[in-house]
C-alpha cells in the first residue's frame, strides 16, 4: 500500500504586521523528511511512503500568499505525479493563516482531497492550538491533536494520527470526524495541561475514547491571536459507525468547559507590567528571576521588537538583567558596523511594528557580537547599559532554553534577571527559575483578551461578549 505525506506546520498571529514568507520555513526532505517521527512510524509498518517534504516555521505573522502557494506546489509535487495513493498522512498545526485564504491547512486539504478523491483516508496530526474549520473536519477522516502544553508530546501525537491511518486501511474503514465547538476563547497560558483544569480536561478524553466506535478525542483550546471566525475551544471526536455515545461525552465535556469558564487562569504569578516589575525588584536576590513579556511573545508569533520591557527596567535602575531577545535587525547591522567594544548611541525596538516601543541608548557597549551562526540561526548584537544586558537578533527566534544564550555567549549564572519575549515558559527555562512572573503587557499576544479589536471573530463569544448573550439552547455547536 502507498501513503502520500506532506505537512506544513506555523502558528499564525494575524496581529504580527509582519508578514511570513517562504524564506521562514524550513523544509525538511529526503532522509530528514523520511525521520520526521509520523512519517518513520508508517514506513516501520511496511508501507510505501512518496518522497515529499514537510516545512516548519516559527510562529509569525500572516504567511504572504505567493509564497503559501509556492510551498503548496512543492509539497503536492508527488501527490501529482505520482499515480495512486491507499492513503494521505498530513502533520500540520491547524492556524496556519495565509494572506487572502485564511486557513492554510484546509486550504491544503481541499487539494489533497480533490486529487485524491472521496475514498482514501486523510489523516491529520494538530497543534492544541488549530481554529479547525467546518470543511477541514468534513475532509478528513482522522484528526489527533496535541495533549500537553508546553508542547511535549509532538512526536507522539504524529505517531498516533499516523497508527490511525494504518489501522484504517487495515480495517478498510473510513473514520469521520465530528465537532462540538465552544464560544469560548482564552490565551494558551490559560490551558496548561501538568495541572489544574487543563489536567482535568486532558484527563477526560479517554472516556471519551472508552465509548463504542471512537477511535480517538481531542480537545483544542484555539489559538485565541487569529482574528477568524473558526477560533474559540473545541471538542473533536474521531470514530467509525454511531458516535452518538462518544459525542455525548463530549459534550459533557463541553458543559464542564463552560461551567468552569472562569477558573481557566494563568498557574503561575501574572501581574500588569508595573507590578510584574515591582514582583522582579523584591525577589531578584532569591534566586533567577524570569519575566515573560507575554504580548510579544515570539513562540506565539508576536513581532518580538517591543522594548517596552527594556524601558521599564532602565526607568527602575534594575541592574543584573538579561533581555533575550528584541528583534531589531537594523540595530544589529548598526553595531557590526561599529564592532565589539565600541561605544554608542542607538535607537531600539519598533523594527516591525509601529505599535511597538522604542528605546533610546547613549553611550551603550557593545559587549558581543555574532555573526556568522549556521542554518537559520540569527546575528545578534550583546548591548550593556546600566546594568542591563540586551540581547539583539537580526530576526525572529525564541530563546527557549540556555543552549540559544551560549550560542551567543551569554550564561544565565551571570544574571539574577532574565527577561524572555514568551508566554508560559518553555521546561528547561521553568526549571531554571528560582521565581517567574508573566507580565501582561499590550501587544500581539495580548493575555487580555477582551481588550483586543477583534473583526472577524464569530459573535457572541466570551468573555468578548457576556454569558448572558449566549443562548442556552444553541450553546455547543455541532457537526
Amino acid at each position: 500500500m502507498r501513503i502520500f505525506t506532506t505537512g506544513i506546520s506555523q502558528e499564525s498571529n494575524s496581529f504580527n504586521p509582519l508578514k511570513s514568507t517562504y524564506d521562514d520555513f524550513v523544509i525538511y526532505s529526503g532522509k530528514e523528511f523520511r525521520d520526521t517521527p509520523g512519517v518513520a512510524a508508517i514506513i516501520e509498518e511496511g508501507f510505501d511512503v512518496a518522497e515529499s517534504i514537510y516545512a516548519r516555521a516559527v510562529p509569525g505573522g500572516t504567511l504572504r500568499f505567493d509564497d503559501f502557494m509556492r510551498l503548496v506546489d512543492e509539497m503536492l509535487s508527488p501527490l501529482m505525479d505520482g499515480g495512486a495513493f491507499d492513503g494521505v498522512f498530513l502533520p500540520m498545526h491547524g492556524a496556519l493563516d495565509v494572506e487572502y485564504i485564511g486557513s492554510g491547512e484546509t486550504y491544503v486539504v481541499s487539494r489533497v482531497r480533490e486529487i485524491v478523491g472521496p475514498e482514501v483516508p486523510i489523516s491529520v496530526a494538530l497543534d492544541m492550538h488549530a481554529n479547525n474549520t467546518y470543511t477541514l473536519i468534513g475532509l478528513c477522516n482522522i484528526m489527533y491533536g496535541y495533549r500537553t502544553a508546553p508542547h511535549i508530546d509532538v512526536a507522539e501525537t504524529h505517531v498516533r494520527a499516523a497508527k490511525l491511518l494504518i489501522r484504517a486501511l487495515r480495517e478498510g474503514v473510513m473514520p469521520h470526524t465530528e465537532i462540538i465547538r465552544i464560544p469560548y476563547i482564552m490565551p494558551g497560558e490559560n490551558m496548561m495541561t501538568e495541572s489544574g483544569m487543563g489536567k482535568q480536561i486532558i484527563d477526560f478524553l479517554p472516556s471519551i475514547e472508552s465509548e463504542p466506535g471512537v477511535w480517538c478525542a481531542s480537545y483544542f483550546v484555539g489559538m485565541t491571536w487569529v482574528d477568524c471566525p473558526q477560533n474559540g475551544a473545541a471538542v473533536l471526536v474521531t470514530g467509525v459507525g454511531d458516535l452518538s455515545g462518544g459525542m455525548e461525552r463530549a459534550r459533557e465535556l463541553a458543559q464542564f468547559v463552560w461551567d468552569n469558564r472562569g477558573d481557566f487562569k494563568y498557574q503561575g504569578t501574572a501581574l500588569e507590567p508595573e507590578a510584574a516589575v515591582e514582583f522582579v525588584k523584591s525577589h531578584k536576590s532569591g534566586g533567577l528571576v524570569i519575566l515573560s513579556d507575554s504580548a510579544d511573545n515570539v513562540t506565539a508569533g508576536a513581532a518580538g521588537d517591543n522594548a517596552l520591557m527594556l524601558n521599564m527596567f532602565l526607568r527602575h535602575k534594575i541592574s543584573g538583567v538579561l533581555i533575550a531577545a528584541i528583534t531589531d535587525p537594523r540595530a544589529v547591522e548598526e553595531c557590526s558596523r561599529h564592532g565589539a567594544g565600541s561605544r554608542i548611541d542607538i535607537v531600539i525596538g519598533s523594527a516591525f511594528d509601529k505599535d511597538s516601543e522604542t528605546c533610546t541608548i547613549q553611550g551603550a557597549t557593545i559587549k558581543k557580537l555574532t555573526l556568522d551562526l549556521p542554518g537559520d540561526k540569527p546575528a545578534s548584537a550583546v548591548l550593556s547599559c546600566n546594568g542591563i544586558d540586551i540581547l539583539l537578533f537580526s530576526k525572529r527566534k525564541p530563546v527557549p532554553d540556555e543552549d540559544v544564550l551560549s550560542e551567543h555567549g551569554l550564561s544565565l549564572r551571570d544574571y539574577n534577571i532574565l527577561v524572555v519575549k514568551q508566554g508560559y515558559l518553555t521546561p528547561r527555562l521553568k526549571e531554571a527559575a528560582k521565581h517567574e512572573v508573566l507580565a501582561l503587557t499590550p501587544g500581539n499576544c495580548y493575555q487580555l483578551v477582551e481588550r483586543i479589536n477583534f473583526k472577524k471573530m464569530r459573535r457572541p463569544m466570551y468573555p468578548l461578549d457576556a454569558a448572558e448573550c449566549i443562548d442556552p439552547k444553541r450553546l455547543f455547536e455541532q457537526i
